[in-house]
């Protein structure tokens, strides 16, 4: 049971307490003052009126002194009672008061209503006025008991202490016990997000002997987590081998379209053409998934080589800007430093910035602007088109193998919605990263960024 949070926190929260009154009590004994004094309760009030009536009585009868009247044994055997008069500074007692007793220290105002009295050997009820022969007296009736329990000196300690040990004693145990609330679920959160960025092999490491709510969690995520990289990477496995296994079939039936050509009419051979120009796209498409499922699944060996940036940008730009101007558009090119390298696998790097000038100039309106900036240990190469952009809500799948946009479901215009998730797993496979953002003025903006030699 004491595993379970909902316990924890309930208990956490009466020690909080504890400690509280625990500090308060303790510092009690250290700040109490010498002498302390609250109001007096309602019976007491009253037996101390009755007890001041009879002195003056007794003492108005016998024509006796204050002194006198204190000392008769009817009165000394029952209550120890002192006297102090502040006109003539002088004070009578009943009773042998012993050196720890400090009784000079009873001299309230005349005006004051009776109070107890708290002393660190001592206990007294009063003052109350009295009308004695020989003058005016405050009476005090004397207690004897132990030292002052702790709940009264608790009283006594200033306001401002009190808040002070209680923030401070609240905020310390407080902070101990958030620490084992927000460290599982901080790495709760970090595995969820590291998750959510695709790295499926992440595990949430929590104190293997935390056993309540939070370590159940924890050990669900990790269960939930290894399913969900089994699940997907049987997916992209099985992608990849039906992919790899369509390739035989299609170079057969490649090779019989051909064979057909041979011996067909004219009729004939404009079907068998049709027939090959689709499997020719079988093909493309079936390598693109293939080049992907290596990609993720981190088996596409990079042949990677020191290269100087304009070498590898050049050509990638000559032919943007020649298909670009067949579909009667323009682009901007920025000019490449020679100074600028980078260690990567040039076909694929090529490859993934070409895919992403392709889809730029497919859906920009008129122009695409392409420049570069150069940062300490990386370049960002910047593709903006002028086109419609992209929904935010999709901006984060169109990455994802096989989708396209609402405006780009067709096959004639979305293609088949591999070019990007391919160009940001090269990218990625390079400690890159593909960034896809709308601008503020309109169109769509690809930034690629790449870390330099």
């Amino acid at each position: 049971m004491f595993n379970k949070l909902y316990v924890k926190i309930f208990l956490w929260f009466w020690l909080t307490l504890a400690a509280t009154v625990a500090s308060l009590a303790a510092l009690s004994s250290v700040s109490f003052s010498e002498i302390s004094y609250e109001p007096l309760r309602e019976q007491d009030a009253r037996q101390l009126h009755r007890l001041g009536r009879g002195l003056e009585v007794s003492a108005k009868k016998y024509g006796a002194t204050a002194q006198q009247v204190i000392n008769r044994s009817r009165i000394k055997g029952r209550k120890k009672i002192y006297l102090y008069s502040p006109e003539k500074d002088i004070a009578y007692s009943n009773f042998t008061a012993i050196d720890e007793d400090d009784l000079s220290l009873l001299n309230f105002r005349l005006d004051m209503p009776p109070q107890i009295i708290f002393h660190e050997h001592f206990h007294a009820i009063g003052p109350l006025v009295l009308d004695l022969p020989d003058g005016q007296f405050q009476l005090y009736e004397i207690k004897r008991g132990g030292p002052v329990p702790w709940m009264f000196r608790l009283k006594f300690i200033p306001h401002w202490v009190k808040v002070t040990v209680a923030i401070a004693a609240s905020m310390l145990l407080s902070f101990l016990f958030t620490r084992t609330l927000i460290g599982p679920i901080n790495s709760l959160r970090q595995g969820t997000n590291a998750i959510a960025e695709g790295k499926l092999d992440t595990r949430v490491n929590i104190t293997s002997n935390r056993s309540d709510e939070l370590g159940d969690l924890a050990k669900d995520f990790n269960s939930m987590a290894q399913r969900l990289e089994i699940l997907v990477n049987s997916q992209r496995s099985l992608l990849g081998d039906i992919s790899h296994e369509l390739r035989s079939p299609l170079t057969r039936l490649s090779l019989a379209c051909a064979l057909a050509q041979d011996n067909a009419d004219d009729k004939t051979n404009m079907q068998l053409a049709r027939i090959e120009k689709e499997a020719q796209l079988l093909d493309s498409m079936i390598e693109r998934i293939l080049m992907l499922s290596r990609l993720e699944n981190r088996q596409q060996t990079l042949r990677t080589e020191t290269i100087p940036l304009t070498q590898l940008l050049t050509p990638v730009l000559n032919d943007a800007q020649f298909e670009a101007q067949s579909s009667d558009k323009q682009i901007n090119l920025p000019t490449i430093g020679d100074d600028l390298t980078l260690d990567v696998d040039p076909q694929l790097i090529a490859s993934a910035i070409e895919n992403l000038l392709r889809n730029a100039i497919k859906y920009a309106h008129s122009t695409v602007d392409v420049s570069l900036a150069q940062q300490t240990n990386a370049i960002t190469l910047l593709i903006r088109d002028d086109g419609p952009g992209v929904e935010e809500s999709e901006l984060k799948h169109i990455t994802e193998p096989f989708y396209r946009v609402g405006s780009a479901r067709t096959r004639q215009s979305g293609g088949t919605g591999l070019g990007l998730a391919i160009a940001a797993k090269a990218i990625a496979a390079h400690k890159g990263v593909l960034e896809l953002q709308n601008h503020p003025q309109g169109g769509l903006v690809a930034s690629i960024y790449l870390p330099t030699n």
